[in-house]
């Protein structure tokens, strides 16, 4: 056996022991409100309106203003630190009163709102200090200058969605935030508490908050990369990556489009999806390039497709199709909005075959692939029947207006003819529904199947097989042309002639288009997070922002 085959199959000999984790919950803290955490509070809202009062009067600059603003910052931070380690953010009362030799504070807090800019600690089950997310995969970290303490506000998966949320990912939204706490002028006597006003806001809408004394006239902090290290968390994603190829049905219920932050809808949605056994962690080195770089933060918002690899081409880019359909007609049932209406799909591998599906009209094509006869001359229960005309005849999205693809197998891979793939294909579960399909098809339909896939088997109907150079499924999407902008970045290893080169998983005459531009990368399939296709995807993001000319 090759060793590059060995490789790439090893982790399947080892995926029956592997099982899905659930989110983890958020536990109530052990410690209880006491007076001492009170104390704590209060010294440190003390320490924090000694310095705001300080800034408020405009006259500090230089050094000194810095000095103050490390002062007041570091006792916000004390304060969210204290108090979410004793209380559930969910559970902070609006008016909690603090006292501390003779000072007392008045906490108020923001209530929820439908300001994207502002969020309410009672929308929250944690809050997590930017600076104590540790950063892998060697990124830097994106922060801007400004006053205010970053920090994620954390919701789970089974609370309600917060502002602009159509649908929480599988381990909840993890928002990036800054915290101030506003003071109102000093009580004119000791025994009145002071108020204290503790706003969540978010950075990229910080137009939403008031602006009406010096210390708020300048921008915000913001820390852009810990809330979007802890949402593509590595170690809880990979859990969906061998699951979802050979037990689909594990993770079909949480198949479907996520957002990373709130709609916005005036940014354009770009859309990253996956390939065959990964994950969307793989895409964090690209959106955190998207926020390190003010233009494309402004004017893009990441979304992910997460789905079970082990079921077939067409019946994903089904549900990718469906996924994005619901999301526009939930969050833009007018289909007005300027940011939807430009969508930009990323895909790699498999994934973007699932991509370019989307920008494609499949006439009969793709059913001709499949069937010699057509729908209503099938021997199928009517579910069935309309189960299979969803999946192969279709309508391109119109709103989906250019495509990214990454080491895309758009003639198939020889990998997946190989006898030992075709053996291991037989480990996959499939779903009750596509059994029961699939029975129905071998048992009352053999003579309607194209003779290309007749003695196929299942096999023609598990992503392994669409994948085949042989399948005509893949010769019908390429009689197809891409109707929208599109570019390819092809990974090549090794010297020698490019026609003939390939990314030890996909040979460059699969990934190659005569349509589109075209990037070669000096990296092998799994190239995603490499610094020259990162930096691909981000230049032609901007090229997307100035096709408009709007940029």
């Amino acid at each position: 056996m090759p060793q590059r085959l060995f490789i790439l199959l090893l982790p399947l000999l080892a995926a029956s022991c592997i099982h899905v984790p659930k989110a983890p919950g958020v536990k109530e803290p052990f410690w209880s409100w006491n007076r001492l955490t009170e104390r704590r509070i209060a010294h440190d809202l003390n320490q924090a309106a000694e310095a705001w009062d300080a800034l408020r009067s405009g006259k500090p600059s230089g050094r000194r203003r810095a000095e103050l603003e490390n002062r007041y910052e570091a006792a916000v931070a004390g304060v969210i630190r204290t108090w979410s380690g004793v209380q559930l953010p969910r559970t902070w009362q609006n008016g909690t009163e603090v006292r501390m030799n003779g000072h007392g504070y008045v906490i108020h807090l923001d209530p929820p709102s439908a300001h994207l800019g502002i969020i309410s600690p009672r929308q929250l089950d944690q809050l997590i200090l930017a600076s104590k997310v540790a950063v892998n995969h060697g990124q830097p970290r994106v922060v801007t200058e400004g006053l205010g303490v970053p920090v994620v506000g954390h919701v789970l998966n089974d609370q309600e969605p917060v502002n602009g949320h159509a649908s929480l990912p599988p381990n909840g939204a993890f928002l990036s935030l800054t915290a101030l706490i506003e003071f109102d002028p000093p009580a004119t006597s000791r025994d009145v508490s002071r108020t204290a006003r503790l706003h969540l806001l978010d950075p990229l809408h910080e137009a939403g908050m008031s602006r009406n004394t010096p210390v708020l006239a300048h921008p915000l902090a913001a820390d852009y990369t810990a809330a979007k290290q802890l949402a593509l968390d590595r170690g809880f994603l990979k859990g969906f990556s061998l699951p979802g190829l050979l037990y689909p049905e594990k993770v079909l219920k949480e198949s479907r489009l996520y957002q990373l932050e709130p709609y916005d809808p005036k940014r354009i949605p770009v859309v990253f999806v996956h390939g065959l056994m990964s994950d969307p962690h793989i895409w964090f080195n690209c959106v955190n390039a998207i926020y390190a770089d003010p233009e494309l933060r402004a004017r893009y918002q990441p979304w992910y497709f997460l789905y079970p690899t082990g079921m077939a081409v067409p019946a994903t880019a089904g549900r990718l199709r469906e996924s994005l359909n619901e999301m526009r007609n939930r969050l833009d049932p007018d289909h007005n909005d300027p940011g939807m209406n430009r969508m930009v799909l990323v895909g790699h591998s498999m994934g973007g075959l699932l991509s370019r599906l989307q920008a494609t009209d499949s006439d009969d094509a793709f059913w001709d692939a499949y069937f010699q006869k057509k729908p209503e001359e099938l021997l199928l229960s009517e579910d069935s029947r309309k189960s299979l005309v969803s999946r192969l005849k279709f309508e391109r999205q119109p709103y989906v207006s250019r495509l990214i693809f990454i080491a895309v197998p758009h003639r198939g891979s020889e990998l997946a003819d190989k006898g030992l793939v075709m053996r291991l294909a037989k480990l996959i579960r499939l779903p009750i529904d596509t059994l029961l399909l699939a029975t129905e098809l071998m048992s009352g339909n053999v003579n309607a199947l194209n003779p290309e896939i007749r003695d196929w088997g299942a096999y023609a109907f598990l992503s392994l097989g669409t994948l085949s150079p042989r399948h005509p499924y893949l010769a019908a999407m390429n009689a197809k042309p891409v109707q929208v902008p599109h570019h390819s970045i092809i990974g090549r290893v090794g010297t020698g002639p490019l026609e003939s080169s390939s990314d030890r998983v996909v040979p460059y005459s699969s990934s190659h288009l005569p349509t589109g531009s075209e990037k070669i990368v000096p990296w092998w399939h799994g190239c995603v997070e490499h610094p020259e296709v990162v930096a691909e995807i981000t230049r032609r993001l901007h090229e997307h922002l100035a096709s408009s000319g709007r940029k």
